[in-house]
């Protein structure tokens, strides 16, 4: 999902990344259903608009997705982070790397 995207503005891409990664340090787990976004603002959408130039999903999809998922694993699972793990790797490690972790299951 952000591959594209870094291929296409590298440096607004990392800060899409470190933007993304504030969403995983400021979303608390949820005792109900449905979940309500936390963090999300629409205005948090504009800095990255460029980036809705290229690929198959918009910042605005990307970004209230990925604060489900985050809140999904901090509530299921307050003790894993594969998901922040990813974001924390991608920019860093090689796409190999990334991507090989997000597929492994432990066999």
């Amino acid at each position: 999902m952000l591959y594209v995207k870094h291929a296409f503005d590298r440096d607004l891409t990392l800060k899409l990344r470190d933007h993304i990664l504030t969403i995983f340090k400021n979303v608390r787990p949820v005792g109900g259903f449905p979940p309500a976004l936390q963090y999300f603002q629409p205005f948090h959408v504009e800095p990255f608009r460029r980036l809705d130039q290229v690929g198959e999903f918009s910042v605005e999809f990307m970004l209230v997705v990925t604060e489900l998922i985050a809140i999904q694993e901090i509530t299921n699972y307050p003790s894993g982070s594969l998901t922040q793990s990813l974001y924390q790797d991608f920019g860093y490690r090689d796409r190999f790397s990334v991507i090989q972790k997000a597929i492994w299951r432990g066999r």
